[in-house]
């Protein structure tokens, strides 16, 4: 009897164990700005960034039974570290109390795999809403970008990130070079 009971035991610790190996994977961003000084910004700004997507997974693996969704619940954390790398390479002094604010509303970022036995193809999507605020003044303006590759196989996860950190990177770029933005900010 007491054997039976210290082999259940057993058999429950080890299932417990497996549960517990196969927590579902998160996503794992480093986006970092390479763009240089590309807009001369000697000003001080305070930033935000805000989540206004309707599903928090960053990656989802599509003709899997059931689809995979990887979540990445920093990526309000790991936009506003690359948001304030690229405003302070060009010229920016980052300040909470500054009465200019600007604000990066984060819609969509995601990339989408396609995956068969032979073959992936990842899409990768990014819509973000910059809003400055100064005085009484406001400018908005959206900014998008679109990545894909395809490779033969299964997905590499970490290639996928790497599509998002570059895809991100891109268009943090996009708006430090947008002249709209700019003539904003020096006004």
């Amino acid at each position: 009897m007491r054997l039976a009971i210290s082999a259940s035991l057993f058999g429950a610790a080890l299932s417990l164990l497996a549960g517990c190996s196969s927590a579902p994977k998160t996503v794992i961003l480093n986006p970092s700005y390479q763009g240089g000084n590309i807009s001369q910004l000697s000003q001080t700004l305070a930033i935000k960034v805000i989540d206004n997507r309707t599903t928090k997974f960053t990656i989802k693996v599509l003709e899997q039974e059931p689809a995979v969704y990887l979540p990445n619940a920093e990526l309000p954390v790991t936009l506003n570290k690359l948001l304030a790398q690229a405003l302070e390479a060009n010229g920016v002094t980052l300040s909470p109390q500054s009465d200019t604010q600007l604000t990066l509303r984060i819609r969509t970022f995601i990339a989408k795999v396609d995956e068969t036995l032979s073959r992936h193809e990842s899409t990768a999507q990014a819509e973000f809403v910059i809003e400055a605020s100064k005085g009484q003044r406001t400018f908005t303006k959206p900014f998008t970008g679109e990545a894909t590759f395809s490779k033969p196989l299964k997905h590499d996860q970490s290639q996928v990130e790497g599509q998002l950190n570059r895809l991100a990177e891109q268009v943090v770029t996009r708006m430090l070079s947008d002249k709209e933005l700019i003539n904003f900010l020096q006004q």
